[in-house]
């Protein structure tokens, strides 16, 4: 017969066991979790209103055991959701108050600040930290100041990070947390009661840090991703089938309106399959879609009055003109306008005169010194565009030395050229009405002009851009460069479906240049700067982005799609500072649906150590949503 009495015994030693490991994790991995995470919520809130506090049993650890270590990466995996939502809190908190503040002076000079979803996450974690009911010799004040500055170092480490290839990236989110959990810790206690913390205390916040700043990153690029799926869009409207405003069933699936969602543009339906065949598979329907929208383009295109006709035109009147006004009552101008989405007009002397407030703080561009780069799609730029605007011109031109331009015709560059006292260079125009060129001040002498037709030449893409080429001597310093505009193929049809036509152009573009050349290629690179792989082929032969990891929204509908890539230049160039206009209510989008980009190139010292661009922490970050 059996031993059952030492079965039993045997059963029952392997039930204390399980019991045994299931009590340890629970209180070496999940209640830690659940104590940093959504007890330390409810317990910000129980403080406020006096109800009581809950707090998990731990067990305790010796320092540095295994255990202790555990218990330090499960808070750390607990604190992403709640510094999660108080970034995503602040954020909109500063949101709100930039609206509040848009088109005041207050609201122009804390706008950079008030948009930048970075701010947001190192202001909302200050806040949470702060929120809590501080331990022992510890503050609120001084938590507040601990949690910002250690998740400072977690933004300034990861900005760092990205620039590194994945198995970099891997290892560097860890080490960065490690590093600001460590700085957390030290800083409240410092800022506290201005003693030292604890050694095996600093060391258990950097290993929670290490987990908080590997997952947290992941949280923020997961919820982007959901937050920028596809959905259903309208047609365009008239596409040639004949009648106003309809459309083929073929036409319909291709002619399909983008919607943009948080600086993302994704086409009907989505895109599946393998990156690498993307292009292939879709270049007869981005064919098609590129040729309905230069068809749609060119029979809708606005007609800008006189500035001084703007006052005495009706509502109806604007309508007529091609543009959108909100009092219109001809219902058949409405119904052939309400799919097209046209820009407004807005009156050209408000425009002016807020332009004039957002530049008054530059100086205007001079014979010697430093020297003044602009970037500006300025949205189908023509001649009596150019007209209506001439004052707002005027603001933004003798500003800079050098103007990168996209989507100008000849007559538009040449008009507001001449109202400002520049010599321009221009491309050749595609079908739509669309050239690259140049604004060029006199101190600035072009040595010689050059267009990459090749660059237009991608996929049997109709109505792609060339790239077009100054050759420049600087008359104040002696030094020759070379500046190059572009426009690359837009995120019409989608981002994935078109990324392989950029990464042509850009692999193209790199070929054309050499590997001698020395100079700035600027314009509206249509992917997204601080994130793109489209670009690569340019990265790979020696450019650099300036400021590659901001993210400022440099295009109404989201994301930095403007940009300024530089090689073997003999200055410093500062980060870019972006003007949105289109954030304006006075000015919307009527201007331009893109942001103005300036930034300075400033002789390198030869006795300090030459950086290839000027840093984030040593210039303020615009980054914006």
């Amino acid at each position: 017969m059996p031993d059952i009495a030492s079965d039993s015994k045997s059963k029952a030693s392997d039930a204390h066991k399980s019991d045994t490991a299931v009590n340890w994790a629970e209180q070496n991995i999940l209640n830690p979790a659940l104590n940093a995470g959504p007890l330390a919520m409810y317990n910000i809130v129980a403080d406020a209103a006096n109800l009581p506090e809950v707090h998990l049993q731990v067990e305790e650890q010796k320092p540095y055991s295994p255990g202790w270590f555990v218990q330090g990466a499960s808070g750390g995996v607990g604190a992403v959701l709640p510094f999660y939502l108080a970034g995503k809190g602040a954020g909109k908190a500063m949101l709100a108050a930039d609206g509040a503040l848009a088109g005041t002076r207050v609201g122009e000079a804390l706008s950079p600040v008030l948009t930048s979803s970075r701010v947001a996450n190192i202001t909302g974690a200050a806040a949470f930290g702060g929120l809590q009911k501080p331990d022992e010799n510890h503050t609120r004040l001084g938590n507040a100041i601990g949690t910002g500055v250690g998740f400072l170092v977690f933004d300034r480490g990861n900005l760092l990070s990205k620039q590194l290839p994945v198995a970099g990236r891997i290892m560097a989110y860890p080490m960065t947390g490690f590093v600001g959990g460590a700085v957390m810790s030290e800083t409240s206690q410092l800022a506290s009661n201005g003693k030292l913390a604890p050694t095996e205390v600093v060391l258990q916040s950097g290993v929670q840090g290490m987990a908080l700043n590997t997952l947290l990153p992941l949280a923020h690029e997961g919820f982007t991703r959901i937050s920028t799926k596809s959905v259903p869009s309208e047609p365009v409207g008239r596409q040639g089938s004949g009648k106003p405003g309809g459309t083929s069933a073929s036409e319909s699936k291709i002619g399909a309106e983008e919607v943009r969602t948080n600086g993302i543009i994704s086409p009907e339906g989505g895109l599946e399959g393998a990156f690498s065949k993307v292009a292939l598979r879709n270049s007869t329907e981005l064919r098609a879609l590129s040729k309905s929208y230069s068809n749609w383009v060119n029979e809708t295109k606005p007609s800008y009055p006189a500035t001084e006709e703007f006052a005495k035109l009706s509502p109806n009147e604007i309508v007529q003109r091609g543009f959108y006004h909100p009092e219109a009552t001809n219902l058949d101008l409405l119904k052939t306008f309400q799919d097209a989405k046209p820009r407004p007009l807005p009156d050209a002397k408000v425009v002016a005169s807020e332009v004039g407030k957002s530049m008054e703080s530059m100086p205007m561009a001079k014979p010697t010194g430093d020297l003044v780069l602009g970037e500006w799609n300025m949205e189908f730029l023509t001649g009596d565009k150019a007209q209506y605007f001439s004052d707002t011109y005027k603001h933004i031109v003798p500003r800079h030395h050098l103007m990168f331009v996209e989507e100008t015709n000849v007559d538009g560059l040449a008009r507001v050229a001449k109202d400002n006292g520049y010599n321009y260079e221009v491309s050749r125009d595609n079908s739509r009405g669309q050239a690259v060129g140049f604004l060029v001040h006199p101190r600035l002498k072009v040595l010689g002009t050059h267009t990459y037709e090749e660059v237009a030449n991608v996929h049997n893409i109709p109505d792609l851009r060339p790239a077009f080429r100054v050759d420049l001597l600087d008359t104040a310093s002696g030094e020759k460069f070379s500046a190059v505009t572009v426009h690359l193929k837009s995120m019409r049809g989608g981002p994935e479906a078109t990324a392989p036509v950029r990464t042509e152009q850009a692999r193209i573009l790199a070929a054309s240049l050499g590997k001698d050349f020395r100079g700035i290629v600027a314009g509206d690179w249509n992917t997204f700067l601080d994130k793109t792989r489209e670009l690569d082929p340019l990265l790979n032969a020696g450019f650099k982005i300036a400021n590659p990891g901001d993210t400022t929204s440099t295009q109404s509908m989201g994301g930095r799609l403007d940009g300024f890539l530089y090689k073997g230049i003999p200055w410093l160039m500062s980060n870019p500072e972006v003007r949105p206009f289109f954030q304006n209510p006075r000015i919307t989008r009527g201007l331009s649906d893109h942001g103005l980009l300036s930034t300075t190139l400033r002789p390198q010292r030869t006795t300090v150590p030459i950086l290839q661009y000027i840093p984030t922490w040593a210039s303020f970050d615009r980054s914006r949503n």
